[in-house]
């Protein structure tokens, strides 16, 4: 985790140096992509691990300081294996999330950045099987609609944009997060 406070110098000091688009340029539709460290949660089987997790997102910024913005985020999956009296027990599990979120951009001084928040309505679907030595898998999908957040930082430079965010995910078999590095292209 050192490293992401390095990161956000140099990229401020990039922007910072770069020539600025004025706001109004940044208005409008935008797409992007991201990759980032998920945290993938199962609580029946006690599974709270680190993943890789990646997502892409649409969104719509009419106003300075109100966006919206929909998003498919893939949590990643995680296997696990625990010893238990009956022998050992292998837990396998993934989850993602499509969600639809209400952006604020809090008025900030400097134009090549932007400070949000984001709040909405996210749809996660966890897949988990578990299974036990000489038994047969134990097989647990579920979907869960329920409230989601998150928090950014943007660096803007024009039309490209780095973004930094976190993401929560409330879903049926534990609180995924998603921590990731964006890249969005402004139309």
């Amino acid at each position: 985790m050192r490293l992401m406070p390095s990161m956000l110098l140099c990229a401020s000091l990039i922007a910072s140096g770069s020539a600025v688009a004025d706001d109004d340029d940044l208005l409008g539709l935008y797409v992007g992509a991201g990759v980032g460290q998920s945290t993938l949660r199962q609580d029946q089987y006690q599974v709270d691990a680190h993943a890789t997790g990646w997502k892409v997102l649409a969104g719509w910024r009419p106003l300075s300081f109100f966006g919206a913005e929909l998003e498919y985020a893939n949590l990643g999956s995680k296997d696990v294996s625990y010893l238990v009296p009956a022998g050992s027990q292998h837990v396998s599990t993934d989850a993602h999330a499509t969600a639809l979120y209400a952006l604020g951009y809090l008025p900030v001084p400097m134009p090549w950045l932007d400070l949000y928040v984001k709040a909405g309505a996210a749809r996660v679907q966890a897949n988990t099987t578990s299974t036990v030595t000489n038994e047969a898998p134990a097989i647990t999908d579920n979907t869960r609609t329920s409230v989601a957040w998150g928090a950014g930082l943007q660096f803007k430079w024009g039309v490209p944009a780095l973004r930094v965010e976190y993401e929560r995910f409330d879903g049926s078999q534990g609180n995924s997060s998603l921590l990731t590095a964006a890249v969005t292209a402004n139309f």
